[in-house]
């Protein structure tokens, strides 16, 4: 016998393994892959020719899109309708990231949507290529299935027999626009636990209908209207972040405050420079008028240049005597020397800090850049947090070794109510 029909032989009566595994392991195994080599598996044998066929998650990423277009957007489209026309059972899952792409314009766009959302589409992403006009097609608001919402750079606006996404989990937004159909979008959605807006236009109009709602974070929006969420009790996280811009008129420090009063669940807090200006309007405010016994962990983006911002975000630490986890983001100052007098003179009164923070064990602080108020600031931690394992600083900017050394020292000098305070200084890599 030969050698090559030796090994034949011994290849024809080896066992195949990974056929003989469950059809969910094969599946997880496939779903690992991306699309074209899944479809390569058909060639393995007449058992694997359309196993990928029936997969429940179709995952067409940027890089997937990018690697068709390089022939042409035909090259794409064809590519993608052969998919789906092979494609066989439910979609569950469908991620389509045409970012990098130009199609213009939609039809094939709406077309895929459509066979989707009438194959039980259940997570649907759509990652248009940014300052793109494509306007959702009704069909996306008219699915049942959904439970998960992801949009990029799309233009939302429902037809006017919406009603709501009876099942939807999650709702992400990123760079959406809303074009008003009536006086409000209104949300419906009796299961929304998760809603995410980030760079969106119009959300001024946004109702959101849904008391259980549990995560809301809002970044970098226009025209934010706080009031359409005093309804969301259950709330465990917040975060609104960056500058809302041209919203002067429709978010007040009593709105705020009273958003704040009216969560009594809530765990998880990040609120931006702008926010803390909003609270302090720029003086030292007197009190905040609430405590959250429930608030774990708080995230603070401070101008420490500003004595507004800097009395606000110690007296929302104060309002949390259960913090365990503290951040400090930064914000570059522009200071006079009568701001930062004012500052320094605050932040080295006891009274700044009513009580010891007796549940705080962890703290970072980012973007450091070594002035003198954000040192008087790091001293006070340290002087009033006797549960304190672990503080981080991490530097925004080089220092030359001189500076570093005499920073660093006096860091290490500053006395600690923790015994088990530990400090780690990460030194900016330039």
């Amino acid at each position: 016998m030969t050698q090559d029909s030796k090994r034949t032989s011994v290849e024809g009566n080896r066992e195949d393994r990974i056929s003989a595994l469950p059809r969910d392991v094969i599946d997880g195994i496939l779903e690992l892959l991306p699309v074209e080599e899944a479809a390569r598996t058909s060639i393995l044998s007449k058992e694997w020719r359309y196993i990928w066929a029936t997969l429940p998650y179709l995952v067409l990423d940027k890089n997937f899109c990018l690697k068709l277009t390089k022939k042409s957007a035909f090259n794409l489209i064809d590519t993608i309708d052969k998919i789906l026309l092979q494609h066989t059972g439910d979609i569950v899952k469908f991620i389509l990231d045409v970012s990098m792409t130009f199609l213009s314009p939609y039809p094939d766009i709406d077309r895929w949507m459509l066979y989707v959302t009438r194959n039980g589409v259940k997570e649907l992403t759509l990652n248009m290529s940014n300052n793109t006009t494509y306007k959702l097609p009704f069909y996306i608001f008219n699915c049942p299935t959904l439970t998960r919402l992801k949009l990029f750079n799309c233009v939302f606006k429902p037809p006017t027999s919406f009603l709501g996404f009876p099942n939807l989990i999650t709702l992400y937004l990123s760079k959406v626009t809303f074009v008003l159909a009536s006086e409000f979008f209104v949300i419906k959605a009796p299961l929304f636990t998760n809603l995410t807006l980030k760079y969106c236009d119009g959300i001024q109009h946004l109702k959101i209908v849904s008391s259980q709602l549990l995560s809301l974070i809002v970044c970098e929006s226009h025209y934010l209207e706080l009031n359409c969420f005093t309804n969301c009790k259950k709330l465990k996280r917040l975060g609104l972040v960056g500058k809302v811009v041209d919203s002067v008129k429709y978010v007040e420090r009593s709105t705020l405050e009273q958003l704040l009063l009216r969560l009594p669940s809530l765990e998880v807090l990040q609120l931006d420079s702008y926010f803390l200006e909003l609270l302090s309007a720029n003086t030292v405010p007197k009190g905040l008028p609430f405590t959250l016994d429930c608030v774990r962990k708080l995230t603070l983006s401070v101008d420490f240049g500003k004595l507004g911002q800097t009395s606000c975000a110690l007296q929302l630490i104060d309002c949390f005597p259960n913090l365990s986890n503290l951040e400090i983001r930064i914000r570059k100052a522009i200071t006079t020397s009568n701001n930062a007098d004012a500052v320094l003179k605050y932040v080295d009164t006891p009274v700044c800090l009513d009580r010891p923070l007796n549940k705080l064990k962890h703290a970072v602080i980012r973007s450091f850049m070594g002035s003198k108020e954000e040192l008087l600031f790091i001293k006070l931690l340290f002087a009033r947090t006797p549960s304190l394992v672990r503080m981080n600083i991490k530097q925004n900017r080089a220092f030359d070794s001189t500076e570093e050394r005499n920073i660093t020292t006096e860091l290490m000098r500053f006395p600690r109510a923790s015994p088990k305070a530990e400090l780690f200084y990460f030194p900016c890599v330039s």
